[in-house]
């Protein structure tokens, strides 16, 4: 799955782009503040219906103007498009039809995205870890979705039930075994996915030389006791999870966990080799995905800011594998470019844009 056009409207500083972009790498290059993130960050939004900088949409609005639109054509055919307004609404479209859910977006065009915020994985909380083990299984398990959307319906009713203090026995009960019924789907869907992950991570990290990195342990916490059933869990857990008015077990407490030698790796590892085991992380991701599905796009923002030549240059392997489109942004071409060039055809001919000011030029001479 590929990008072979994609439109900018009012995007930031981009007033106006509509750029024909290639197959392997498509560079971006420009001075801080040109725009040239704000074109990752448009077909991020493409991909989820929401930007990767901000919660806001008017944030992302150009200045003075009442909404933005971004689409693409993808080279299976299928057309995208998002336009977000100041007032808050906006239209999903998929083959210019109304798109139900921006999870239809993430469906059509699977994404991953390197950036600063990226490596924060390892010592940011559960949240951040569970949302990378479930864009896994949203995108190899089709059922996953549905069933993490049961999950939350019943998770909020019985949270709702919580906080109201006195409640009654039997309607708790119904919501706590909807809860249960879907929990346990949602946890057998990612238990899954994550030993295939595991194995692909640990698999990658083999191929770096000998460190640390080698004795990285990944493992699984589904969020309540392994020899429960949650049923029986949210049972006992009623009296404490009244007094403290929400549901502290389940699905939603899962975390994927990194150590070394039983501690947790950002203690362990130093920072580049931190950032070098979210890019496995990541990267593994992704192989799963083409697996069972096509190939996702990557964005990758400024990578010689995060990495030194020696890990771009296996990163940009690595992703050569299991992508199928790249989007890298950099300030000056011959550094960010070289990772890539020394790849294999069609990785090693990158198709260049120069980004000043929100304009954006392809360069005449760039290979295709």
């Amino acid at each position: 799955m590929a990008l072979t056009r994609l439109l900018i409207s009012n995007f930031r500083n981009i007033s106006q782009a509509d750029l024909a972009l290639g197959t392997g790498v498509n560079l971006f290059c420009g001075a801080n503040g040109s725009g040239k993130t704000s074109i990752l960050e448009a077909v991020h939004m493409l991909a989820t219906g929401r930007s990767f900088r901000s919660r806001q949409h008017k944030s992302v609005i150009q200045y003075e103007n009442r909404g933005l639109t971004v689409f693409s054509q993808l080279d299976s055919g299928i057309t995208l498009g998002v336009e977000r307004l100041t007032d808050g609404s906006g239209r999903v479209r998929i083959n210019q039809a109304t798109a139900e859910s921006s999870s239809q977006l993430a469906s059509c065009l699977p994404l991953q995205l390197i950036n600063s915020e990226s490596f924060s994985a390892l010592d940011g909380g559960p949240g951040v870890r569970r949302r990378l083990l479930d864009w896994t299984v949203f995108h190899v398990e089709h059922i996953f979705a549905q069933e993490w959307k049961n999950y939350q319906i019943a998770l909020r009713q019985r949270n709702a039930l919580l906080r109201r203090g006195k409640i009654d026995a039997d309607v708790i009960s119904a919501w706590e075994e909807q809860l249960a019924v879907s929990g346990e789907k949602v946890d057998t869907l990612r238990q899954a996915s994550f030993i295939e992950l595991q194995a692909a991570v640990l698999a990658l990290l083999a191929e770096l030389p000998e460190s640390l990195l080698g004795r990285v342990d990944i493992s699984y916490r589904r969020g309540w006791r392994k020899e429960q059933a949650l049923g029986e869990a949210l049972r006992e857990s009623r009296v404490g999870d009244l007094s403290q008015g929400h549901t502290r077990i389940g699905p939603h407490r899962a975390d994927v966990r990194f150590t070394v030698a039983g501690e947790p790796a950002h203690n362990i590892l130093s920072r580049g080799q931190q950032k070098m085991l979210v890019c496995a992380m990541r990267t593994a991701m992704a192989q799963l995905v083409c697996r069972h599905r096509e190939k996702p796009v990557f964005l990758v923002d400024d990578l010689p800011a995060e990495l030194d030549e020696n890990n771009q240059q296996v990163f940009a392997h690595w992703v050569s594998r299991c992508a199928s489109q790249v989007l890298v942004t950099g300030i000056e071409e011959g550094i960010t470019s070289r990772p890539w060039r020394r790849l294999e055809a069609p990785w090693n001919c990158p198709k260049v844009f120069h980004v000043e000011h929100g304009n954006i030029s392809a360069e005449a001479s760039a290979a295709q």
